[in-house]
């Protein structure tokens, strides 16, 4: 039996997971154009016109907030809403890959307004962001974690509730991790294009107080951070006593928790037509990008992954019937 150096085994590997790699392109690749065509099929509607209990298409401008925005941990630029993609680096024998492995959002979602005389709430989460925009991006390792800027650690600290996958924990160089984190913001007023199942917005829950897991998150954040010790310090005594750190943990917790204001909520909750969630077996799309870019932007895609996919999957698939052959196993 002929023996293979170590070089011609990750080639072996690398073909093998070419072979699914190709595969799984082509069915993302028919997914997308599924929805490139359902975009051309549905008409944008108005928000207070949209069919309640179908696949519904509108855009309209995300309401914000001035005293509510938030920094964008990155590049420190307010923002309606952010959010943090989390990438671990993988290796080949002559390259590497990104995969993603967790993401999250600095908030559940926002309102958007349409000047048709009602308002739309997306929920972000399970969305399909595509953005017209360059990320910015962080790069650390696992074994050092002080290559993590302030902010960005301070965000994936009050946010580790939300993540899955990724676990804030310093590793020793030997077991070390290389990762990229990309962060996108939707602006103030920006406009959006939405594709979803529209739920009504006519029974939405009212106002609740923050949950208890925010409170107890808000406690922990202010007791790391000597800069939010030092601002809910009431008495400027110099240290927080247990009122002042209940009342700091409160405070903290309701923005966490909350994208808008009460009095701003008693506004927006009475205009809600259509609440924009994930759902099973329908598309659901959030885009900065006009309708027709996105639509020559998904066709552009699906397209290379629908031919693409077969070309690498038989490339990968030959190579490894010669190899394989060579080695008398077939």
């Amino acid at each position: 039996m002929a023996t293979y150096s170590t070089n011609e085994s990750d080639l072996i590997m690398g073909a093998a997971v070419g072979v699914v790699m190709g595969v799984v392109w082509f069915f993302r690749g028919f997914k997308e154009l599924k929805i490139k065509r359902t975009i051309q099929n549905i008409p944008t509607s108005k928000i207070n016109t949209g069919a309640v209990g179908t696949d519904v298409e509108i855009k309209g401008n995300i309401i914000a907030e001035k005293e509510r925005l938030v920094t964008a941990p990155l590049t420190g630029q307010q923002c309606a809403i952010y959010h943090i993609e989390i990438q671990v680096e993988r290796r080949r024998k002559n390259s590497t890959y990104w995969v993603t492995i967790d993401q999250f959002y600095s908030h559940e979602g926002f309102y958007i307004d349409d000047q048709s005389g009602a308002t739309a709430l997306i929920l972000v989460e399970g969305a399909k962001i595509n953005r017209k925009c360059k990320t910015n991006n962080c790069y650390f390792s696992s074994s050092n974690l002080d290559e993590i800027p302030d902010p960005l650690r301070k965000s994936l600290k009050t946010n580790q509730h939300k993540l899955k996958k990724f676990k804030f924990k310093k590793t020793s160089w030997l077991f070390s991790e290389k990762y990229r984190l990309m962060e996108w913001c939707f602006q103030p007023n920006e406009e959006v294009y939405v594709l979803g199942y529209a739920e009504s917005g006519l029974r939405f829950e009212k106002i609740k107080k923050p949950k208890l897991k925010y409170f107890l998150k808000a406690k922990k954040v202010i007791q790391e951070d000597e800069k939010l010790k030092a601002r809910y310090d009431a008495n400027r005594d110099g240290t927080l006593d247990y009122d002042e750190l209940e009342r700091g943990a409160a405070i903290l917790a309701r923005r966490l928790s909350d994208k808008y204001s009460k009095e701003k909520l008693k506004e927006l909750i009475p205009k809600t037509k259509l609440i924009f969630k994930k759902k099973k077996s329908h598309p659901f799309v959030i885009s900065n990008r006009p309708e027709e870019e996105l639509v020559k932007h998904m066709g552009t895609w699906s397209t290379l992954k629908i031919w693409g996919g077969p070309i690498l999957t038989m490339a990968c698939a030959w190579y490894l019937f010669i190899a394989l052959s060579n080695m008398n196993l077939i």
